[in-house]
């Protein structure tokens, strides 16, 4: 595996985040940077658990990057992976901690949920602030740009930067059936559209039934998805896979022959990349970055949240024109490139000089 970032470079950067060990779409991307950076360092800041599981990360990770900043004078950047809410109080903990000590600060800002959570905050001039004191922030989508200048981030400062989709590990499953394979890879809730999914399977159960096979993966955060599943009599057609991951996600993404991610709000979903780096049609809703990336018509569908209707339709296309898949399979591919690890690191080494000069 080659490293687009090798050590003379990367030991100037120390990486703030998630525990590598969390599920979610900010993991993956870690994880990315892992594999191609070489000896990256990286403190966990957070992980999923009890409130003291929570504390002691945070706890650790102060005490951990204090000491490193004293100590190792070759860190000049801090490189901070965050989100919304909590997440984003946190980040700020760290900025402020690691600006003590003159270093560059990049914030890359993950979050899906970034506007509400400031439509909704007292502080919005503190929140401002604590973006401003960084020399970079990193955005995923030229839409979400567009929202931090609007708010009175320094347009200078603001990098868009794709999150980075491996290239696809191409197999050739044998086919045990004439149905077309629907994949859904997101947390099991209600901002991803888990359950509208469901529904519109739910009220047109007989028409989709002979025609599709469903596999669900993720973290379930709303709802028990398998009582519904039972409940609404899916079984025969639609599974719940838990979390994919390793070799059972490059499985379903060899299966699948369409993508969906109904979703009410977004960053820019890694899934969907992974899903186009296979070559498979998208369906999907117009937030966040998504509309960068999938284009009704060429590679996919765009519907809007909520919209069950639109959601059937869309699906019922794709049955009715099966030779659209593979048309619109190869315009994902084709749209997925700048998302592959080098293209991404070439960008992301120009933002680490621009702040080493």
């Amino acid at each position: 595996m080659p490293y687009f970032i090798s050590k003379p470079l990367s030991k100037r950067i120390l990486f703030l985040g998630v525990s590598m060990k969390t599920k979610g779409g900010m993991t993956v991307v870690l994880a990315s940077y892992d594999e191609y950076i070489e000896n990256m360092r990286f403190i966990p800041t957070w992980k999923l658990g009890n409130k003291f599981v929570k504390a002691w990360y945070a706890l650790q990770a102060l005490i951990r990057t204090f000491f490193l900043c004293i100590f190792d004078k070759d860190i000049e950047i801090v490189h901070i992976h965050g989100a919304a809410n909590a997440s984003f109080y946190r980040c700020k903990l760290f900025i402020q901690l690691v600006k003590i000590f003159k270093k560059k600060v990049i914030l890359h800002e993950h979050a899906a949920d970034f506007v509400d959570f400031y439509n909704k905050a007292t502080n919005k001039e503190k929140i401002v602030d604590a973006i401003n004191i960084c020399e970079r922030l990193i955005v995923l989508s030229e839409s979400w740009k567009i929202f931090f200048c609007s708010i009175g981030v320094e347009r200078q400062k603001i990098y868009v930067l794709n999150n980075i989709v491996s290239p696809p590990i191409i197999q050739f499953p044998k086919r045990e059936d004439n149905k077309v394979h629907l994949l859904f890879m997101g947390e099991i809730s209600k901002r991803k559209g888990a359950f509208d999914l469901l529904l519109t399977l739910s009220e047109n159960r007989d028409y989709f039934k002979d025609k599709l096979s469903v596999r669900l993966g993720g973290n379930e955060v709303d709802g028990d998805i398998r009582a519904f599943i039972k409940q609404h009599e899916l079984s025969s057609f639609v599974s719940y896979e838990g979390w994919i991951s390793g070799q059972k996600k490059v499985d379903c993404l060899n299966w699948e022959d369409i993508y969906i991610l109904p979703s009410y709000n977004e960053g820019l979903p890694v899934a969907i990349l992974e899903a186009m780096s296979y070559s498979h049609p998208v369906i999907s809703t117009p937030v966040g970055g998504i509309p960068e990336v999938v284009y009704s018509g060429v590679n996919g569908m765009l519907i809007e949240p909520g919209n069950l209707q639109g959601m059937r339709d869309a699906l019922k296309v794709f049955i009715e024109r099966p030779d659209l898949i593979s048309c619109y399979g190869k315009e994902s591919f084709r749209l997925v490139q700048p998302y592959f690890p080098e293209n991404v690191f070439k960008q992301l080494t120009t933002i680490y000089h621009s702040l080493l000069k």
